[in-house]
């Protein structure tokens, strides 16, 4: 058995911007044989501007002796705050090896990958040599007089030829602008762009993508539709404005709290009191706070009075939060009698409102340290449970399980931004984790613990999960 030298690279990302960024590495397989293609996925995470985000070079991530990387399989695809990249990877010694962690430098940040287990099993001579059908650029695409003149596809063409791709991404994207980003233009794009960052899976900018209904005409059409719209948008926004003044002189709203001081987990409620500006009874449909950290609503709306309403919540962190402000939209119905030489009929009138209180500065207290273990893990829930899903539980020795571990509760569970569950490898999602556990012979599947807070019972409680049975068969 040949264990993987665990290095650590650093690989620069450049252009690259996002809140909160974070990364993560899973392999599609972790028992494989050795010379078998696996497919390693790394997920840039966060919300911000991926769009130059290009697959990074992590060639020097790994002990060439152990692991083969094929950089020009690299693929991308785009989420909403997440940048997916993709490697063809070949493991090329037996045993249980690591892949590396990863630390990619972005800008004043520092990002860093989890380590892979992944257990290779002897092969039969495989040929691990890429073909060259798998390293193949898109091909440069013949002018055909769609768009532009004689003279700049010639141009495009020589520099492409040349390998002076900057200029010819330079020159289409002076004729997408002049002629529009036609079919033949996109094409000639990703060639050359495909060329200037090495990357036979290169793909156009998002941007182009998302506005291409816009861009296939030229510039000179292009501010002709944008004026339009934007002329469009003005007399629409004008006429909303007039709306919706309208609805916020229906009624005058004030937030307040009902208690003056808030620490994490206590309850207490916002008071929105609601002084309409007609007679009539008030109904609420909507409410919406600017900033949901933390914030958790324990109950429904209640009304208190004819003009006083309100909402059990509490916050599950200590923030400090300094402007605070709720939409609220509803309705104001008045009733009127009327009553005519023994006729009585009853009219009703309806005026909605959509009102945006005013700002409110919250500050939530911490629990207090010293009375929390040493390992609370920040995690507040009520009857919080860990539940645990390996992927594979008949194995080999050797094996590399992978555990999916999930909290839940009851009621909603506040987990800290960033914090990964012992035991686990990576987040997935809010409440979910990615572990893995090598079966070098022990018969269940190791303890996992949560340190947590209850709000229910103001104590610092435990969650539990493990101890699962292993079988093995060689």
């Amino acid at each position: 058995m040949i264990l993987g030298a665990i290095i650590l690279a650093v690989i620069e990302l450049t252009g690259v911007w996002a809140e909160d960024l974070s990364v993560r590495a899973y392999f599609d397989a972790n028992n494989v044989k050795v010379g078998d293609p696996m497919t390693l996925t790394l997920d840039f995470i966060g919300e911000g501007d991926f769009s130059e985000l290009h697959p990074p070079a992590i060639g020097k991530a790994a002990n060439s002796k152990v692991w083969k990387i094929d950089q020009a399989s690299a693929k991308t695809d785009t989420f909403d705050n997440l940048r997916r990249v993709n490697y063809r990877v070949r493991p090329l010694k037996d045993g249980v090896i690591w892949f590396p962690a990863i630390e990619f430098n972005c800008g004043d940040k520092t990002l860093r990958s989890n380590e892979i287990p992944v257990h290779a099993k002897p092969g039969d001579g495989v040929e691990i040599e890429l073909s060259a059908e798998e390293n193949a650029m898109p091909p440069i695409p013949e002018a055909d007089g769609e768009a532009g003149s004689a003279d700049e596809w010639f141009e495009v063409r020589r520099n492409l030829h040349s390998g002076n791709y900057a200029a010819a991404v330079e020159g289409l994207n002076a004729m997408a602008w002049k002629y529009g980003q036609t079919p033949l233009i996109e094409e000639a794009m990703v060639a050359a762009r495909a060329r200037l960052f090495g990357n036979p899976y290169e793909e156009l900018p998002a941007w182009r993508v998302v506005a291409r209904p816009l861009l296939k005409h030229p510039l000179s059409k292009q501010l002709e539709i944008v004026g339009l719209w934007l002329l469009t948008a003005v007399i629409v926004m004008v006429a909303l404005g007039k709306t919706i003044k309208h609805f916020a002189a229906v009624a005058i709203i004030t937030l307040t709290l009902s208690k003056p001081e808030i620490k994490v987990g206590e309850p207490f409620d916002f008071l929105l009191t609601i002084e309409p500006q007609t007679k009539g009874e008030i109904s609420i449909s909507r409410v919406s706070p600017s900033e949901r950290y933390a914030l958790n609503f324990t109950g429904s709306m209640e009304q208190v009075s004819d003009k006083l309403f309100r909402i059990p919540a509490r916050y599950e962190a200590p923030v400090e939060v300094k402007n605070l402000k709720f939409k609220v939209s509803g309705m104001v119905t008045e009733r009127t009698e009327i009553n005519r030489s023994g006729f009585r009929m009853t009219s009703m009138s309806s005026n909605s409102f959509m009102e945006e209180t005013q700002g409110l500065s919250i500050t939530v207290k911490p629990l207090d340290p010293e009375l929390q273990p040493a390992d609370y893990s920040g995690v507040i829930a009520e009857g919080l449970r860990i539940m645990e899903m390996p992927d594979i539980l008949n194995v080999e020795t050797n094996d590399v399980i992978t555990i999916t571990y999930k909290l839940g509760s009851a009621k909603p569970v506040f987990v800290p931004r960033g914090y990964i569950l012992p035991g686990a490898a990576y987040r997935w999602s809010e409440l979910e984790w990615k572990g893995y556990v090598v079966a070098n012979g022990m018969s269940k599947t190791p303890a996992v613990e949560c340190c947590y807070y209850n709000p229910a019972t103001q104590t610092y409680e435990r969650a539990k999960t493990g101890g699962t049975e292993i079988n093995y068969h060689e």
